[in-house]
Protein backbone atom coordinates (compact mmCIF):
# COMPACT_ATOMS: atom_id res chain seq x y z
CA UNK A 1 0.00 0.00 0.00
CA UNK A 2 1.40 3.39 -0.96
CA UNK A 3 1.88 5.89 1.84
CA UNK A 4 -0.81 8.19 0.42
CA UNK A 5 -3.34 5.34 0.50
CA UNK A 6 -2.24 4.61 4.06
CA UNK A 7 -2.93 8.20 5.08
CA UNK A 8 -6.32 8.01 3.37
CA UNK A 9 -7.11 4.77 5.28
CA UNK A 10 -6.62 6.37 8.71
CA UNK A 11 -10.24 7.60 9.00
CA UNK A 12 -11.46 4.05 8.29
CA UNK A 13 -9.33 2.85 11.20
CA UNK A 14 -10.46 5.62 13.56
CA UNK A 15 -14.20 5.41 12.75
CA UNK A 16 -14.92 2.10 14.55
CA UNK A 17 -12.80 3.16 17.53
CA UNK A 18 -14.72 6.44 17.76
CA UNK A 19 -18.02 4.61 17.56
CA UNK A 20 -17.09 2.26 20.41
CA UNK A 21 -16.35 5.03 22.96
CA UNK A 22 -19.45 6.24 24.84
CA UNK A 23 -20.33 9.91 24.28
CA UNK A 24 -20.10 10.87 27.99
CA UNK A 25 -16.48 9.66 28.08
CA UNK A 26 -15.67 11.56 24.89
CA UNK A 27 -17.32 14.75 26.19
CA UNK A 28 -15.62 14.49 29.59
CA UNK A 29 -12.23 13.94 27.93
CA UNK A 30 -12.65 16.82 25.48
CA UNK A 31 -13.66 19.16 28.29
CA UNK A 32 -10.70 18.21 30.50
CA UNK A 33 -8.16 18.43 27.67
CA UNK A 34 -9.44 21.79 26.37
CA UNK A 35 -9.53 23.32 29.86
CA UNK A 36 -5.97 22.17 30.51
CA UNK A 37 -4.62 23.25 27.11
CA UNK A 38 -6.22 26.69 27.27
CA UNK A 39 -5.68 27.40 30.96
CA UNK A 40 -3.64 30.55 30.31
CA UNK A 41 -6.04 31.86 27.68
CA UNK A 42 -8.96 31.42 30.09
CA UNK A 43 -7.09 33.32 32.82
CA UNK A 44 -6.24 36.15 30.39
CA UNK A 45 -9.85 36.30 29.16
CA UNK A 46 -8.85 35.46 25.59
CA UNK A 47 -11.72 32.99 25.18
CA UNK A 48 -14.46 35.46 26.04
CA UNK A 49 -15.52 35.53 22.40
CA UNK A 50 -17.02 32.02 22.79
CA UNK A 51 -18.81 32.72 26.09
CA UNK A 52 -22.40 31.53 25.98
CA UNK A 53 -22.00 30.60 22.32
CA UNK A 54 -22.02 27.09 20.91
CA UNK A 55 -19.02 26.12 18.81
CA UNK A 56 -18.97 22.99 16.69
CA UNK A 57 -15.78 21.48 15.32
CA UNK A 58 -16.71 18.86 12.74
CA UNK A 59 -14.16 16.31 11.50
CA UNK A 60 -15.72 15.39 8.18
CA UNK A 61 -13.91 12.18 7.30
CA UNK A 62 -14.86 10.44 10.55
CA UNK A 63 -18.21 12.22 10.93
CA UNK A 64 -17.36 13.47 14.41
CA UNK A 65 -18.52 16.72 15.95
CA UNK A 66 -17.41 18.38 19.17
CA UNK A 67 -19.74 20.97 20.66
CA UNK A 68 -18.47 23.31 23.33
CA UNK A 69 -18.93 26.70 24.94
CA UNK A 70 -17.37 28.86 27.63
CA UNK A 71 -19.48 29.14 30.77
CA UNK A 72 -18.29 30.61 34.08
CA UNK A 73 -14.73 30.80 32.69
CA UNK A 74 -14.71 27.05 31.98
CA UNK A 75 -14.85 25.31 28.62
CA UNK A 76 -17.86 23.01 28.67
CA UNK A 77 -18.30 20.14 26.28
CA UNK A 78 -21.91 19.82 25.21
CA UNK A 79 -23.87 16.79 24.20
CA UNK A 80 -24.49 16.79 20.50
CA UNK A 81 -26.14 17.53 18.35
CA UNK A 82 -26.64 21.16 19.29
CA UNK A 83 -27.63 24.19 17.23
CA UNK A 84 -24.19 25.84 16.94
CA UNK A 85 -23.52 29.52 16.50
CA UNK A 86 -20.65 28.52 14.24
CA UNK A 87 -19.32 25.29 12.76
CA UNK A 88 -15.75 24.82 11.62
CA UNK A 89 -15.40 21.70 9.53
CA UNK A 90 -12.44 20.04 7.87
CA UNK A 91 -10.98 16.61 7.33
CA UNK A 92 -8.79 15.18 10.06
CA UNK A 93 -5.62 15.58 8.02
CA UNK A 94 -6.36 19.25 7.35
CA UNK A 95 -6.99 19.83 11.08
CA UNK A 96 -3.72 18.13 12.01
CA UNK A 97 -1.86 20.32 9.51
CA UNK A 98 -3.58 23.37 11.02
CA UNK A 99 -2.86 22.39 14.63
CA UNK A 100 0.80 21.68 13.93
CA UNK A 101 1.23 24.90 11.92
CA UNK A 102 2.15 23.14 8.68
CA UNK A 103 -0.40 25.23 6.83
CA UNK A 104 -2.16 28.41 7.85
CA UNK A 105 -5.95 28.46 8.26
CA UNK A 106 -6.41 31.03 5.48
CA UNK A 107 -4.83 28.65 2.97
CA UNK A 108 -7.16 25.88 4.11
CA UNK A 109 -10.13 28.25 4.10
CA UNK A 110 -9.53 29.68 0.63
CA UNK A 111 -8.92 26.19 -0.78
CA UNK A 112 -12.21 25.00 0.73
CA UNK A 113 -10.46 22.56 3.08
CA UNK A 114 -11.66 24.48 6.16
CA UNK A 115 -15.30 25.48 6.07
CA UNK A 116 -17.06 28.01 8.30
CA UNK A 117 -20.84 27.89 8.63
CA UNK A 118 -23.03 30.13 10.76
CA UNK A 119 -21.80 33.29 12.47
CA UNK A 120 -18.99 34.26 10.12
CA UNK A 121 -17.47 36.85 12.46
CA UNK A 122 -17.31 34.31 15.28
CA UNK A 123 -15.91 31.72 12.88
CA UNK A 124 -13.16 34.05 11.70
CA UNK A 125 -12.31 34.96 15.29
CA UNK A 126 -12.09 31.25 16.14
CA UNK A 127 -9.99 30.52 13.04
CA UNK A 128 -7.61 33.36 13.95
CA UNK A 129 -7.43 32.13 17.54
CA UNK A 130 -6.51 28.64 16.34
CA UNK A 131 -3.79 30.16 14.18
CA UNK A 132 -2.12 31.72 17.24
CA UNK A 133 -1.84 28.51 19.26
CA UNK A 134 1.74 27.52 19.94
CA UNK A 135 1.14 23.78 20.01
CA UNK A 136 4.75 23.02 20.93
CA UNK A 137 4.20 24.96 24.17
CA UNK A 138 0.82 23.39 24.91
CA UNK A 139 1.41 19.67 24.54
CA UNK A 140 3.74 17.39 26.47
CA UNK A 141 6.98 17.10 24.51
CA UNK A 142 6.53 13.42 23.55
CA UNK A 143 3.00 13.97 22.26
CA UNK A 144 4.09 17.07 20.40
CA UNK A 145 7.00 15.26 18.72
CA UNK A 146 4.82 12.32 17.64
CA UNK A 147 2.17 14.66 16.28
CA UNK A 148 4.75 16.85 14.58
CA UNK A 149 6.32 13.89 12.79
CA UNK A 150 2.90 12.62 11.80
CA UNK A 151 1.93 16.07 10.50
CA UNK A 152 5.19 16.21 8.49
CA UNK A 153 4.21 12.87 6.94
CA UNK A 154 0.71 14.13 6.11
CA UNK A 155 2.16 17.37 4.75
CA UNK A 156 4.41 15.42 2.40
CA UNK A 157 1.65 13.05 1.29
CA UNK A 158 -1.18 15.56 0.95
CA UNK A 159 0.62 18.46 -0.70
CA UNK A 160 -1.16 17.75 -4.00
CA UNK A 161 -4.70 17.57 -2.57
CA UNK A 162 -4.28 20.25 0.10
CA UNK A 163 -2.49 23.21 -1.50
CA UNK A 164 0.06 24.21 1.10
CA UNK A 165 1.78 27.24 -0.38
Amino acid sequence: MSTNKWVDAIPKIIQPIKNSIPDPIVNFSIEKVLNQLFKEEKIKGELGFIAERIIEIHVKDIDFSMFFTLKNEEIKSLRGPQEPDVTLSATGDALILLIYNKVDPDTLFFNRKLMVKGNTELGLHLKNFLDTIEVHQKLPKVIYLIGDRFSDFIYKEKSETIPLN
